[in-house]
């Protein structure tokens, strides 16, 4: 965290989740629960901090949190627990919890006693002024609870969140008709890179702002013009990957060209042998194995300074080939690969493997995919960047469909706050009544550990999206 940040901002979605896992523990277990203490506890430590120069607001208005008078920024690792807590204080007819200095002395009884006075008071009348009179009663008085100022509740974040997602629509499909442009302008002479560079700046721009959005956008596959969106995708997975290892953002959008250009050479190849229904023959694949070096030839022909050419060349000339050496194309004055092809190898056999090929009989799904890959690290991929890929892309990849223990289907969209990577935000997609999976509700299952003991919901396997004749991109683009 910056040192510039106020406390307040700091520690307000820290703040927000202790309450809430509080919340849900006091419903669920006896007073004497270690879940309970230990959510209690959380929450104490918190108000220490938070009230060391006087007392605090959480205040709710128009859709967002306020803590000590600043308003808390949206973040999509918080979207359950935010949605949730704005129910809770909405169907309470909760405005603020104003948490006065001496609650810095409560004790963990009396505060498990405002909690559940809290949620009891959805059953009373007036919740309000019964839940202030009972809060002063039971000597809560370290805590008050103030009205809404504004009934006029709006969702301030559907507009910035309709930018975002506008942003990120428009900019992957421009960027596979620059591909396609740049492909054919340059096997008929110069063609300049102004626009693609911009592309690329843009994408480095949504990364940062919104990995898993853009990893779930990996999941358009589009036959007509696979070629272009594969390039595309692995662009964007690519440029995930090189985010997660920490690279700056200029080699970040070195790196973005380089996928996008990485198959400029398998224009250069026939259609027929590309798209070809079974395997090659021995001359076809060696047609096949030639589009890595015209691929190079068509960057060489692009109207842009050695300096960029020089850093964008090696990657696509690279991506066929393994650690080892051994793929294609062979070469006598290589003896490593650079970071930039091992990371495009890595996305790119990716990307492919979660495609449908129809060359191939079976679809990996995204967690299949990640299992064959690892089966062949140290041989055909970097061990330590393919360990790095599936720690961001997680056990069960953002923007895997898979089925829950309780028979539904979801979506994978993301793995807030959990290193290890095992526990997503799951969107649940339901059945409207004429076979077509609408959005659901979101389920957080890091929560429902936390909630349920043993009996939790969790992920059982991944489904081919093709299987139930879905994109899941249209749902990380709200379209659905």
């Amino acid at each position: 965290m910056s040192e510039r940040q106020s406390i307040p901002e700091r520690l307000g979605h820290d703040f927000l989740r202790s309450i809430y896992h509080m919340i849900h523990a006091v419903r669920m277990y006896q007073d004497n629960n270690q879940l309970i203490r230990t959510s209690v506890s959380n929450v104490q430590n918190l108000i220490s901090q938070l009230t060391g120069s006087g007392a605090i607001e959480l205040m709710l208005y128009r859709s967002r949190f306020h803590l000590g008078g600043e308003k808390l920024p949206y973040r999509r690792d918080a979207v359950v627990v935010v949605h949730n807590l704005i129910e809770f204080f909405l169907k309470r007819e909760i405005g603020s919890l104003n948490f006065l200095e001496t609650s810095r002395e409560a004790s963990a009884e009396n505060i498990i006693t405002a909690t559940r006075l809290i949620i009891d008071s959805i059953n009373h009348d007036n919740h309000i002024p019964w839940l202030t009179q009972q809060l002063e009663e039971k000597g809560c008085t370290w805590l008050k609870i103030i009205l809404p100022q504004d009934s006029d509740i709006r969702d301030e974040n559907d507009d910035l969140e309709g930018q975002l997602y506008e942003k990120a629509r428009s900019t992957y499909f421009n960027s596979i008709e620059t591909v396609k442009e740049v492909a054919h302008k340059a096997s008929q002479g110069m063609v300049g890179v102004r626009k693609s560079r911009r592309l690329a700046q843009d994408i480095v721009d949504l990364i940062n702002e919104d990995s898993s959005l853009m990893i779930g956008l990996t999941t358009i596959k589009a036959f007509d013009d696979y070629t272009y969106s594969h390039s595309v995708n692995v662009a964007l997975l690519a440029t995930c990957l090189g985010r997660h290892i920490g690279l700056s953002d200029i080699a970040l959008e070195h790196l973005t060209v380089c996928g996008l250009f990485h198959d400029l050479g398998k224009v250069g190849v026939p259609k027929e042998i590309v798209f070809k229904h079974g395997s090659l023959n021995d001359e076809e694949w060696e047609q096949m194995k030639a589009h890595p070096l015209i691929g190079v030839k068509k960057i060489l022909r692009l109207n842009a300074t050695q300096s960029l050419r020089s850093r964008i060349i090696l990657g696509p000339f690279e991506h066929h080939l393994n650690p080892d050496m051994t793929g294609y194309p062979q070469t006598k004055f290589m003896v490593e690969m650079s970071l930039m092809g091992k990371i495009l190898r890595i996305a790119d056999v990716y990307e492919a493997l979660t495609a449908k090929r129809i060359y191939r009989s079976k679809d990996f799904t995204p967690d299949e995919a990640l299992k064959k890959m690892w089966a062949e690290a140290g041989k055909c991929f970097d061990i330590i960047l393919l360990k790095r890929f599936i720690n961001m892309m997680g056990v069960y990849p953002i923007g895997s469909v898979v089925e829950l223990s309780d028979g539904s289907i979801g979506l994978v969209m993301d793995y807030p706050d959990e290193t290890e990577r095992k526990l997503p935000l799951v969107l649940r997609l339901v059945d409207d009544g004429t076979g077509t999976l609408q959005r659901g509700n979101m389920v957080y299952l890091a929560d429902q550990t936390v909630q349920e003991g043993p009996e939790h919901l969790n992920i059982i396997r991944g489904i081919p999206p093709a299987q139930l004749g879905i994109q899941p991109a249209e749902y990380f683009l709200k379209l659905k």
